[in-house]
């Protein structure tokens, strides 16, 4: 009865679709980037970086455990661990015209040199694992600046840019046939 009376819902109208209403909202565009990178390969790891603040004195008492004296104060010591992903690709718009020939039915590509991309580190992807002492906000940056520069040079050490490379080079043939040349050919 209270439902006929359009004083509750019933289960009909509890689960019809509604009408969705967006308020008329001034759009700003402060800025548009030509983008045209080709992310062939994504690098996942997880790094630890710390800093340490104190004398000479404490700094050895850290590294070696001997105290230069019984009351030497402790130091202050922040230690983070950061997971996070390192991209690498190719930028199609380093591509200039003269790097592509065609005749026919045959295409020659020089594509760039692969590079890092972007490294990226959420967050919510740092845990910081010691915090002893004051830590001012640039401090902590740069303890982060240190694990995203930790994280990109592991990659590297791992032929990041050299995987990329040829994930490029085999994406770029494929392509190439899968547009109709029968004769490719993609270099560096």
């Amino acid at each position: 009865m209270l439902q006929r009376l359009k004083i509750i819902p019933g289960l009909n109208e509890i689960f019809a679709p509604k009408e969705v209403l967006i308020e008329n909202t001034p759009l700003l565009i402060k800025e548009i980037k030509e983008m045209a990178q080709m992310i062939t390969i994504t690098a996942y790891d997880e790094v630890v970086a710390d800093s340490i603040k104190g004398s000479t004195y404490d700094v050895v008492k850290a590294l070696t455990g001997i105290s230069a004296t019984p009351f030497s104060p402790p130091m202050d010591r922040l230690v983070i661990i950061a997971k996070g992903r390192v991209m690498a690709g190719t930028d199609l718009l380093a591509i200039e015209e003269t790097d592509i020939f065609t005749e026919d039915d045959s295409v020659s590509l020089k594509l760039p040199r692969a590079r890092i991309l972007e490294v990226v580190i959420n967050p919510s992807d740092i845990s910081t694992f010691t915090e002893t002492g004051d830590w001012s906000n640039d401090a902590v940056t740069m303890v982060k600046i240190e694990a995203r520069i930790k994280m990109e040079q592991r990659a590297r050490d791992k032929n990041i840019l050299t995987l990329a490379e040829n994930r490029s080079k085999l994406l770029m043939e494929n392509f190439l046939k899968t547009a109709g040349f029968e004769k490719v050919n993609v270099y560096y």
